[in-house]
């Protein structure tokens, strides 16, 4: 298992269902052959967690436990897992993949590519919005163009 990867969303077809917080089962889903151990799965109205095991093409335990949902869309990617597992500090949901035509665009205040955490927006002292962003990972590698457009749109 890799500490992190440079996909930022791996193809995630169907529909999942999270029982237990810890087993999900797909439909129509593909994780034997798409997903590996420690990719970060993001489900709909349930959360984040870390693909601990994969037991065929509809199912895989995740930790930690996350909200048990049924027929739920979902994202994959190969986030770092410290987002996911670590001493609960960064919000996963704030880790976004950049790449090479994502950095530098002014709306997202991200000068790297790679892993980058990226806070909310909020208003000095002196009445400037401000945003803080702060790269986990550097690399140029990223693919898979994640659903973030809103936060990090193409230049």
């Amino acid at each position: 298992m890799s500490a992190w990867g440079d996909k930022d969303d791996i193809a995630s077809p169907g529909t999942v269902t999270v029982t237990g917080g810890t087993t999900v089962t797909g439909t129509a889903s593909v994780f034997a052959n798409n997903y590996t151990t420690g990719d970060v799965i993001t489900i709909t109205d349930s959360g984040t967690a870390t693909i601990l095991t994969i037991a065929n093409s509809t199912v895989c335990t995740v930790t930690p436990a996350i909200t048990n949902v049924a027929g739920k869309a979902f994202a994959v990617s190969e986030k770092p897992i410290s987002t996911v597992v670590g001493d609960g500090t960064i919000d996963p949901d704030k880790v976004f993949g950049v790449s090479i035509a994502e950095q530098g665009v002014a709306t997202a205040n991200t000068h790297h590519a790679g892993w980058v955490k990226i806070d909310d927006r909020y208003t000095d002292a002196h009445g400037k919005v401000r945003q803080k962003s702060e790269v986990l990972v550097a690399m140029s590698s990223i693919t898979g163009d994640a659903a973030d457009d809103v936060q990090l749109p193409d230049a």
